[in-house]
């Protein structure tokens, strides 16, 4: 069921941080609700929820406290904005009203509790890397040298000649990693020309 209407999210972005649309108030679902409703055309509970993407029994369940809160009016079945609230590009939420919900509801400061909550834990995570990052680099060990395997002079630096009869057999292209050629068994016979 289309009804042409959607969800204002201007209208949205102004009550979703109040503390009446906190999660124990009207949340989420009455804030959305709100953001649908219109002051001159009503909406029934199937087309709004329908708008909302809510469920029919939740959408029921919001507009009846969002009236008994005052923040919605219902009449013939159709779902209205209060005038009080609407404004000239749809809802424009009385902050005294919304302020009084929150008191009602137990909601009020809940917020302001909350962002507070997340700024100081953004902050002890900033702590918590700035001082994971001086212990890092504290803790670091002094550069370590390689360890050479093939001594200086076993290999001719500019020919490339084995020198040494000790290394004679193996690959010692680098001399910090010397390998031993495959073994005939592993079936690269290629190793062995």
């Amino acid at each position: 069921m289309h009804t042409g209407r959607e969800v204002s999210t201007r209208a949205l972005g102004s009550v979703m941080g109040t503390d009446a649309c906190h999660h124990y108030a009207h949340g989420t679902s009455g804030a959305r609700i709100l953001a649908a409703l219109d002051s001159l055309d009503g909406i029934d509970v199937a087309q709004l929820a329908a708008v909302t993407g809510l469920h029919r029994t939740t959408v029921r369940r919001r507009v009846d406290k969002l009236v008994q809160d005052g923040l919605a009016e219902e009449a013939d079945g159709l779902v209205y904005l209060p005038r009080h609230l609407a404004g000239d590009a749809g809802l424009r939420p009385d902050p005294d009203q919304l302020q009084q919900v929150a008191l009602d509801c137990g909601t009020a400061g809940m917020g302001e509790r909350r962002r507070k909550r997340h700024r100081d834990q953004r902050r002890h995570y900033q702590e918590w890397l700035t001082a994971r990052t001086q212990r890092t680099v504290e803790c670091r060990r002094p550069g370590r040298t390689r360890l050479r395997l093939v001594p200086e002079g076993a290999v001719d630096e500019t020919t490339g000649e084995l020198q040494d009869p000790a290394w004679r057999g193996w690959i010692v292209d680098d001399p910090y990693h010397p390998t031993w050629p495959t073994p005939p068994w592993s079936g690269d016979e290629a190793a062995y020309g």
